[in-house]
């Protein structure tokens, strides 16, 4: 029960003994599982700090939308998406160039005759 009460301190911040005393063990698995996933979140949020600080101090024209583009954000989850954070601009420019250049060399090809 001493392993309980401090995992409810260390994950939870809830000292009254009490209530973590009233919670089923299928409440204080969940409560626990959730502040673990906190956690996570954090480290995810620490971890996309720094690659936006490394994109922003690396670029030449950093644009916050070019890293998270908010108000497409904000309309995924007014629109019930959930995966709304994935919210970032795809540059395609690259794609298209790649796409035209393979499209000249096919035709390049198909002239010479094989």
């Amino acid at each position: 029960m001493d392993e309980v009460i401090q995992d409810a301190a260390h994950y939870l911040q809830v000292y009254d003994i009490d209530l973590i005393y009233s919670w089923t063990p299928r409440e204080y698995r969940l409560l626990v599982k959730g502040a673990q996933h906190r956690e996570i979140d954090e480290y995810e949020r620490m971890a996309r700090s720094a690659m936006f600080n490394r994109y922003a101090s690396n670029a030449k024209h950093a644009k916050e939308k070019k890293m998270f583009d908010a108000d497409k954000a904000r309309k995924r989850l007014d629109a019930g998406d959930k995966k709304y954070k994935d919210s970032k601009v795809i540059n395609l420019q690259r794609y298209r160039k790649a796409k035209k250049a393979m499209e000249l060399y096919l035709a390049n090809q198909s002239k010479k005759g094989g």
